[in-house]
């Protein structure tokens, strides 16, 4: 996408998020969701409690099914009304801001981009939901690259208020503002942040993690006592290796093998038990059993 387009299409999007500011919660902009996991469709919940038309769809059409019926579930009936269900990609052409959040890595994400680009309009603003892949690497899949920005939602996204806001080399400064509006219009704080590994967040908290993993591994103390410790010592509301049920060790393991091969880092190489955990299926919370059992 040329300059020119890029800032249209930030523009448009500002336009249409003061049309439903504006029109007291009763808005026609479309929002696509990409992914009906935890993040995807905690993302599609509060874009709909937001008062925007939600399209959610998923590779597999089952796993969205159930998704939608889970998002349902806490919604009122008008806002029900506001989300659909679409079985191929191609149905999304109409939306005016696509929101990616499938599994995290960089080859799958631009792959997504890549077809999302051959059904959606030149001026939908593309945005990724990555913890930490690069949005410059991301958006080097796709031809309009200055239309592609990083909004980062945190687990829970109906509860957590904080949204990284992230633009990659060539992302439009009109598209940056236009999102930063968006995240304001869920009633949730944008944080900017350059393109770096990590980002803000996850690179500060992924080094505890993981340093919390090795104190497990290595007899330092049990899980209960870690989690404790950081909770009554710091202040937190769940324990690090809590947390990392939570996440998904999975993807945990994911993004710290990315940015342990960006940086070069020891502090992100992924400890010996994560790695043994995710290869024997145990991936938390999603799964009943990570570094605790889950009924």
């Amino acid at each position: 996408m040329g300059l020119k387009k890029a800032e249209d299409a930030g523009e448009l999007l500002q336009k249409t998020l003061r049309k439903n500011q504006n029109s007291g919660m009763d808005c026609e902009m479309k929002i696509g969701i990409v992914g009906s996991g935890v993040m995807g469709a905690g993302i599609a919940q509060t874009c709909v409690q937001a008062g925007y038309q939600v399209s959610l769809y998923d590779v597999n059409h089952e796993t969205a099914k159930q998704a939608a019926a889970k998002i349902a579930a806490k919604l009122d009936e008008e806002q029900k009304e506001r989300l659909q269900i679409c079985r191929e990609l191609k149905d999304l052409a109409g939306c005016s801001l696509l929101i990616e959040a499938a599994t995290e890595k960089q080859d799958v994400k631009q792959g997504i981009f890549r077809e999302l680009e051959q059904v959606v309009a030149e001026d939908a603003v593309l945005a990724t939901n990555t913890s930490g892949i690069s949005i410059t690497a991301i958006a080097s899949a796709c031809r309009f690259r200055s239309r592609v920005i990083g909004l980062h939602f945190f687990n829970p996204p109906t509860r957590m208020p904080l949204v990284e806001v992230v633009s990659g080399l060539e992302t439009a400064s009109e598209v940056r503002e236009a999102a930063c509006r968006f995240v304001k219009s869920l009633s949730k704080k944008p944080v900017q942040a350059k393109d770096i590994p990590g980002f803000v967040v996850n690179r500060i908290l992924t080094p505890m993690l993981n340093e919390a993993m090795t104190l497990l591994e290595s007899g330092v103390a049990s899980r209960e006592d870690i989690d404790e410790a950081i909770k009554l010592g710091l202040g937190h509301p769940m324990g690090p290796l809590q947390l990392s049920d939570l996440i998904g060790l999975d993807t945990l393991l994911y993004f710290m093998e990315d940015l342990y091969r960006q940086t070069g880092s020891d502090r992100y190489r992924p400890s010996n038990l994560l790695r043994q955990l995710v290869a024997a299926g145990h991936l938390g919370r999603k799964t009943g059993k990570g570094f605790y059992e889950y009924r």
